[in-house]
C-alpha cells in the first residue's frame, strides 16, 4: 500500500481526527527518516517530543468527544490510548540505547500499531461521532 492509498484508508470524514492522524503519521515518518539519515540524537529527541505532544493533544480531543457524546466504548478506547503512550515511552528508551536498525524497527512497529488503532478504534469512534453531529443550520 502506498502513502496515497494509506491516507485514503485513514480518513473518515471527521476533519479534526483526520488532520491529527495525518500529523501523527507524518511525525513518525519524519522520525524514521531522521534516524535513517543519522541526525544527532538531540534532533531525534525533539521529533519524538513533538510526536508525544501532538498525540497527547489528539487523545485529549478524542477523550473529550467520547465523554461529550457518551461513547459506549470510551473505556476500551482510553485503554488503547494508554497503551500507545507506553509504546512511545518504550520507543524513547529504545532510541536512546539502540542501533539505527533497532531504532527504525521500533519506529515502524509503533507506526504499524498506530495505523491499526486508527483503522479500527478511531474509525469506529469517527462513525459514532458522525451519527451525533448537529443537524445543518443549527
Amino acid at each position: 500500500m502506498d502513502a496515497t492509498e494509506e491516507s485514503a484508508d485513514l480518513n473518515f470524514g471527521n476533519a479534526s481526527m483526520d488532520r491529527d492522524h495525518a500529523g501523527q503519521l507524518s511525525l513518525l515518518n519524519d522520525l524514521k527518516a531522521a534516524v535513517r539519515s543519522g541526525v544527532p540524537d538531540s534532533l531525534v529527541d525533539t521529533l519524538l517530543d513533538q510526536l508525544v505532544t501532538h498525540t497527547n493533544l489528539h487523545f485529549l480531543s478524542e477523550q473529550l468527544a467520547m465523554k461529550l457524546h457518551a461513547y459506549e466504548a470510551s473505556e476500551s478506547h482510553f485503554l488503547e490510548h494508554q497503551r500507545l503512550v507506553l509504546e512511545v515511552q518504550n520507543l524513547k528508551s529504545g532510541l536512546a540505547t539502540g542501533t539505527a536498525t533497532d531504532k527504525e524497527s521500533l519506529i515502524e512497529a509503533l507506526r504499524g500499531w498506530l495505523v491499526v488503532h486508527i483503522q479500527t478504534a478511531d474509525k469506529t469512534l469517527a462513525e459514532y461521532l458522525s451519527t451525533r453531529a448537529a443537524p445543518a443550520g443549527k
